[in-house]
């Protein structure tokens, strides 16, 4: 029985078992041969954790199952797909529009259309949760850490 919960752990366990693969493909550098730490350990590590902590979620959700949790509640219904994919549009939009819009026009945009299409239709919270959050991520990207994000081609 495929229900939300199981939807999410099913999706990043295939994901992390991709990013193993490719992982497990990294070339080393003739120096790191023979080094204990190499550019490949981080995402073998970060892949490993995430398919225990994947299959950890699959099997507490199938125990939790197996206690007959109410099914009527936990079933995965048309509109959350419709979400979803809503997103998932959004996300392809954002990352085209980001070179040419800028990161704070697109990322603001993002957030707005992300709020609106999850279900907020408050205009005041629409604003205020998007806008100040790409500012303030902004901020502390570009001038405290100093890292370059696209200006965007429509200002120059």
């Amino acid at each position: 029985m495929l229900n939300r919960e199981l939807l999410g752990p099913g999706l990043f366990l295939a994901l992390f078992t991709l990013y193993a693969v490719v992982a497990w493909q990294i070339p080393l550098l003739p120096f790191e041969e023979y080094e204990t730490v190499t550019s490949a350990t981080l995402p073998k590590v970060y892949a490993g954790f995430g398919i225990v902590v994947c299959l950890l979620s699959i099997g507490a959700t199938l125990l939790k199952q197996a206690e007959a949790v109410d099914e009527a509640h936990q079933s995965l219904e048309k509109a959350d797909v419709l979400r979803t994919l809503g997103l998932i549009v959004l996300m392809t939009l954002y990352s085209a529009m980001l070179e040419p819009a800028g990161f704070l026009l697109s990322t603001s945009l993002f957030l707005i259309a992300g709020f609106f299409v999850m279900g907020e239709r408050r205009k005041k919270v629409l604003l205020f949760a998007s806008i100040p959050v790409a500012v303030v991520f902004w901020f502390l990207m570009t001038q405290v850490l100093g890292i370059y994000l696209v200006p965007g081609n429509l200002w120059s």
